[in-house]
């Protein structure tokens, strides 16, 4: 079977970015749908091309109004949405991350770099380095008020099937939908299948908010 190409969208009033975005875009083998400049736009343009990735510049003021990242998420759940900004501040990025962002990058970084969070974020992974993550799950921990307690973060009382438990713990590990399809011997759709009641269950739309809500703290999975 063909590998479908993934997807992007680029929104930015600045055309220079945007054609870094486009290289990236190739060295990442995503293929660019739309270059738009109004964000006014966004929501409706979202709905209709489901792109896998945004790749949104939000140093213009229109970017991040009230609610207007959660606005664009909401339009497509499924599009994974990298932030690019010259000012990544750790209530920024938790705050972006509450509203569904999956990825952040200094608007000034390589197209190499725009390449891997590309990458990154089709995986259902968050982008950003070690040290500012680290600051930013602080930040978030504290917004949503989660329990200090790391044995007993959020979701961890929600009642999965016994395969449900199995696939969570596979993705915590970072398996893809085909890894976890061919290690427990079930196909494709099935796991998507399950995925979806697995979000459904805990609240999420993202691997990377399952990740958080499993995993408040950030420590690796337990082995064995």
């Amino acid at each position: 079977m063909e590998k479908k190409t993934s997807t992007a969208l680029v929104a930015s009033p600045d055309e220079s970015f945007c054609a870094k975005i486009g290289e990236a875009a190739e060295l990442a083998d995503v293929r660019l749908v739309a270059q738009v400049t109004s964000y006014v736009q966004l929501p409706a343009l979202l709905d209709v091309l489901q792109a896998d990735i945004l790749v949104l510049d939000a140093d213009p003021s229109e970017a991040e109004q009230e609610g207007q990242l959660a606005s664009f998420h909401r339009s497509a759940p499924g599009t994974a949405i990298l932030l690019a900004t010259s000012t990544l501040t750790d209530e920024r990025v938790s705050n972006a991350l509450l509203q569904g962002v999956s990825g952040f990058v200094p608007k000034h970084c390589d197209r190499r770099e725009y390449a891997e969070a590309m990458r990154a974020i089709q995986r259902g992974e968050i982008w950003l380095g070690r040290e500012k993550l680290a600051h930013a799950l602080t930040s978030l921990i504290d917004a949503v008020n989660l329990s200090p307690q790391p044995r007993t973060p959020a979701g961890a009382n929600e009642k999965l099937s016994p395969r449900e438990e199995e696939i969570v713990g596979l993705i915590l590990r970072g398996c893809t939908n085909k890894e976890i399809a061919k290690a427990l011997g079930l196909s494709d759709k099935t796991v998507k299948a399950h995925l979806s009641h697995v979000f459904a269950k805990l609240g999420v739309t993202r691997r990377a908010q399952l990740a958080l809500s499993r995993n408040p703290f950030g420590a690796s999975p337990a082995s064995g």
